[in-house]
């Protein structure tokens, strides 16, 4: 039995509505797949024919963190079945050198919003504000940064600020500062290839600015879940038992390993296509809805559309369209006031079945 238009269970966030799973057109994101469709896909991973990994350990991991850290420009790279992780693990490495236990966060950063204070009540961390909401980092907010840290975690986009990235030059006085007082500098790159997009620059050259990296294995890249944490080898070797002890080694990662290895080969590749289809459907929406339409210049393939209707109402219509059209529109919508909302847009593959003037057509349907 369906559970109701409108739940509250599902209030401004909307993926995993029994309705999505239903549709057969989306917006946002990659095409989700079934089952069926999962497996097809590893049996299309060139990881397929290799000995099945075991407890964190074997061929075809030891061949996607080869293939990261080549990307990355880095010695070595460990597989995390979660990004939480795999960040808690460099976090508690880093912590552990230092005589300090403070992190620097952005105060929408994934690990202040979204994971439960984690770093303070499971790693035993306090943090600093590093940042103002709603934008990225400066210079000015660097040149604030108290001393006494035992690492600087910089997250690329910042997601929650409306994907947000800070200029190259103040990344690169960031890495300066990092430097120049023995402070370790952990990119939270789970967008990390599309920010490079942004910059202009290569893969390697925007991960050589932290002494550890983050990437997201599930998200742009279409694995299953996961995710990579790159490094110096020495890093990576102390990194180990991190994992280990917050429970990142799975009896097998089978699914997580070929679904990553077949994202290698097939998004990776279209990434700056994804960003350059942002752009340009960015520029679309401004046409027909006005400039505060994108509320924040697009910089990687995410970005917010603030709309001229209640968040409550645009969700009662979206999830009946859902229902009566089989069409997914969002996965979250945000309140800003009574009067305006924004929704996210994350381009990848789902974006194949539509053009520009489809999606504003079913958008100007929906607030007007």
């Amino acid at each position: 039995m369906h559970k109701q238009i409108g739940n509250n269970m599902y209030k401004g966030v909307l993926l995993g509505h029994p309705f999505m799973s239903e549709c057969n057109k989306f917006l946002t994101r990659h095409k989700p797949l079934s089952h069926k469709q999962w497996i097809e896909r590893m049996e299309q991973s060139s990881g397929l024919d290799q000995n099945i990994d075991l407890f964190g350990t074997g061929p075809t991991i030891e061949l996607l963190e080869q293939k990261i850290a080549t990307i990355l420009g880095k010695e070595r790279a460990l597989f995390v079945p979660k990004g939480t992780i795999g960040q808690h693990s460099a976090l508690l490495h880093w912590s552990s050198l230092s005589s300090f236990k403070k992190v620097a966060i952005h105060p929408q950063s994934h690990m202040e919003v979204d994971e439960k204070f984690a770093y303070k009540e499971l790693l035993g961390l306090d943090a600093v504000m590093f940042g103002n909401p709603d934008k990225a980092i400066d210079t000015k907010d660097i040149e604030n940064l108290p001393k006494d840290l035992s690492t600087i975690c910089v997250e690329l986009p910042t997601r929650r600020a409306g994907f947000k990235l800070p200029t190259w030059e103040s990344l690169i006085y960031l890495k300066q500062f990092s430097i120049e007082n023995n402070i370790p500098l952990h990119i939270d790159g789970a967008r990390l290839f599309e920010s490079a997009c942004h910059y202009d620059r290569p893969y390697d050259e925007v991960a050589a600015l932290g002494d550890s990296v983050y990437i997201s294995l599930y998200k742009t890249l279409g694995a299953a879940a996961g995710g990579i944490i790159a490094g110096n080898s020495d890093f990576i070797e102390q990194l180990e038992p991190w994992r280990s002890r917050l429970g990142g080694e799975l009896f097998t990662a089978f699914p997580y390993i070929l679904t990553a290895l077949w994202g290698i080969e097939n998004y990776l590749p279209r990434i700056p296509e994804f960003h350059k289809r942002a752009l340009k459907l960015s520029h679309s929406i401004k046409r027909a809805f006005g400039p505060k339409a994108i509320p924040n210049p697009v910089q990687c393939n995410g970005f917010l559309i603030e709309l001229p209707i209640e968040a409550d109402v645009l969700e009662r219509k979206a999830l009946a369209l859902a229902k009566r059209d089989k069409i997914w529109l969002f996965d979250r919508i945000i309140k800003t006031d009574d009067n305006n909302c924004r929704i996210e847009i994350q381009i990848g593959d789902a974006l194949d079945d539509w053009q520009d003037h489809e999606l504003i057509e079913v958008i100007n349907n929906m607030i007007s």
